[in-house]
């Protein structure tokens, strides 16, 4: 029997009480990790899914700076006198074809922009673009049985004074003159934009990127004169125009969203340079006692002004938009907008004809006196403008 009183009992009641408390710990523990084991392990909190991706598709129903053309074809009543037929400035005369802008209706296009978000936040991203409208095109074709008086008029470098050329006139000669220009306008870009505010509860982008523009014009004219006097001749002058820009693109945007609703502002300015670019040729056709044969060298296109040319221009393109959107589904939206392009020193078809021409250096000649027409490149603005449809991929 162990004595329960003394200094050894004592101790030994301290001892058995300690070891009592430890099995006692042992088994809450045991148990408490028997009892999580059999309960399920929380998983931890799922990130939210981002997809960076974003793309749209837009119809372009756009309008364009017309080429304008000097006067290029004209008529007069029968029975004008031959040396005033069909001259500019004369009040008989009427202008059938140029001294106008040609192309400049409304044409159809496409646009394809897509971008990619470079945080979750959605405070940076790329995206790129690529625009083209329809080609636009201007037809004329004349001939003798509607009018026949039949002219191309011209300043004659002999004498300083209006002239013409002869394509039909009634006991002289008859003929037609055909006509057509082709006009067309492409643009592409990359941009970078990164959030630097909030402002009215829009949020506010910056842009850099590189933008790229392309318009060209393509005009031929060939008309056919017959006489029993110089056989037939059949002159054809062809001017090719183009201007490619390539340029820093600045700019900012905003946007706004509200339910379903949103609205996007963007402006931006391209500085860069624009390399322009012509090619004039000719030829004439001539068909004498039944011996035809060609030479270089039409009417408004002679050896004088015929070549290649080029000139590099700095060149500002400012541009405007403004986008409203509902969205229809979660990840889909349609739109509608509005856009504005102003592009200087744009390279024309009409701007490559010198009007003021020596008589003597169109075919069969022979050649003499000044050396007229020269090689010209006038250049213009282009202002496209117009209305945007389309549909909206923004996960």
């Amino acid at each position: 029997m162990v004595p329960s009183h003394g200094p050894w009992g004592r101790q030994m009641t301290r001892r058995m009480g300690a070891a009592a408390f430890g099995v006692a710990f042992a088994a809450v523990a045991l148990s408490g990790g028997a009892l999580a084991a059999d309960l399920p392990v929380k998983a931890p909190p799922k990130a939210v899914d981002f997809n960076p991706f974003w793309a749209e598709a837009d119809y372009l129903a756009w309008s364009v700076s017309g080429d304008k053309l000097p006067a290029l074809v004209t008529t007069a009543p029968v029975g004008t006198p031959f040396g005033v037929a069909g001259v500019l400035g004369q009040p008989t005369t009427t202008v059938l074809f140029g001294d106008s802008s040609v192309n400049k209706d409304w044409r159809s296009g496409g646009r394809i922009t897509a971008g990619y978000w470079l945080d979750p936040q959605r405070s940076r991203g790329i995206e790129a673009s690529f625009f083209g409208l329809e080609n636009a095109s201007t037809g004329f074709a004349a001939n003798s049985g509607a009018y026949p008086i039949l002219m191309q008029p011209f300043t004659n470098a002999l004498t300083g004074f209006p002239d013409t050329l002869i394509v039909g006139f009634p006991g002289i000669a008859t003929g037609s003159v055909n006509a057509s220009e082709t006009s067309r306008l492409l643009g592409a870009g990359a941009l970078y934009r990164q959030d630097i505010g909030i402002w009215s509860g829009q949020r506010i982008s910056a842009l850099i990127g590189y933008r790229y523009l392309r318009s060209s014009d393509t005009l031929w004219i060939t008309d056919t004169a017959s006489s029993i006097v110089f056989g037939t001749l059949t002159p054809s002058d062809n001017f090719k125009a183009a201007s490619n820009f390539h340029g820093l693109d600045l700019g900012l945007t905003g946007d706004w969203r509200n339910g379903p609703w949103s609205l996007e502002w963007r402006g931006k300015v391209a500085l860069g340079a624009n390399l322009n670019t012509a090619d004039v040729s000719g030829s004439t056709i001539s068909t004498i006692a039944a011996v035809t044969t060609t030479v270089p060298g039409g009417f408004l296109a002679l050896a004088s002004n015929s070549g290649h040319f080029s000139q590099t221009k700095f060149t500002v393109v400012p541009e405007l938009s403004l986008k409203a959107g509902y969205q229809i589904a979660p990840a889909w939206s349609l739109t509608v907008g509005y856009d504005v392009l102003y592009w200087t020193g744009v390279q024309r078809a009409g701007g490559l004809i010198d009007t003021t021409i020596n008589p003597s250096l169109v075919p069969p000649g022979p050649p003499a006196g000044p050396i007229r027409p020269l090689p010209v490149m006038n250049t213009t603005n282009l202002l496209a403008q117009g209305f945007s449809f389309g549909v909206r991929y923004n996960y």
